[in-house]
Formats: C-alpha cells, sequence, structure tokens
C-alpha cells in the first residue's frame, strides 16, 4: 500500500467522523438554519468520505503485483 492510498483513507475517515459528528448535531438543532446547515454539511462530508474510500480501494487494488 502506497503513501498516498494512506492519505486517501486518512482523509476519507477524518471526513466520515466529520460528517457523522454533523449529523449527530441534528438531535440537538435548536433553528431550521442550523438544521440545514448541520443537514447539508453532514452530507457532503459522508459523501466525500464515501468516494474517497472508493477511489482509495481502486488505487490500491491496481497497484497490487498479480
Amino acid at each position: 500500500m502506497t503513501v498516498a492510498v494512506f492519505i486517501m483513507y486518512g482523509v476519507a475517515l477524518v471526513a466520515g467522523f466529520a460528517g457523522a459528528w454533523l449529523l449527530l448535531r441534528l438531535r440537538i438543532a435548536t433553528s431550521e438554519g442550523a438544521v440545514y446547515g448541520y443537514r447539508i454539511a453532514g452530507t457532503m462530508l459522508a459523501a466525500l468520505a464515501l468516494v474517497l474510500a472508493i477511489f482509495a480501494t481502486a488505487q490500491w487494488s491496481w497497484n497490487q503485483t498479480p
């Protein structure tokens, strides 16, 4: 596994935790604006984590020697 793959997995992990934290904050949001902001940012970070994890896995599998 190369350094680039580790970095991509690391960024995906951080983005996933941040997205989950923002989506969990929806339970205690006080205003409509806060709910909207947490929902948008949490969904975007979760999508970023998913896409980066998929690309990191693809890059890792392409770099393996048969």
